[in-house]
């Protein structure tokens, strides 16, 4: 896998430098990136947006519990908010973007 990323690291890089499509290659990054940073929501928010989830929730079924998306969205959407709300205010603050 890491040879996979420092090859997309080239790639990008020899992109930007050496293509007339610059600007378009930029908007492009900005949206992976906004789109990376919205990813989080999927899986915090949702019972079956990452596999820790569905798992946990296996287990609570074998144990007899019944969890509602009503009832895992009342407690992932605050936990998520608390994780993902301090991390853009880092960003802002120290990077600016």
């Amino acid at each position: 896998m890491i040879p996979a990323l420092i090859l997309f690291a080239v790639t990008y890089v020899l992109m930007l430098v050496f293509s007339k499509y610059r600007p378009y290659i930029a908007l492009a990054s900005g949206i992976i990136f906004i789109a990376t940073g919205m990813l989080p929501l999927g899986g915090n928010c949702t019972p079956i947006g990452a596999s820790a989830n569905i798992t946990g929730i296996g287990i609570l079924r074998k144990e007899g519990y019944e969890v509602k998306n009503k009832d895992f969205f009342k407690i992932g959407i605050p936990f998520t908010l608390a994780a993902i709300i301090p991390a853009y205010i880092y960003i802002w603050l120290f990077y600016g973007v």
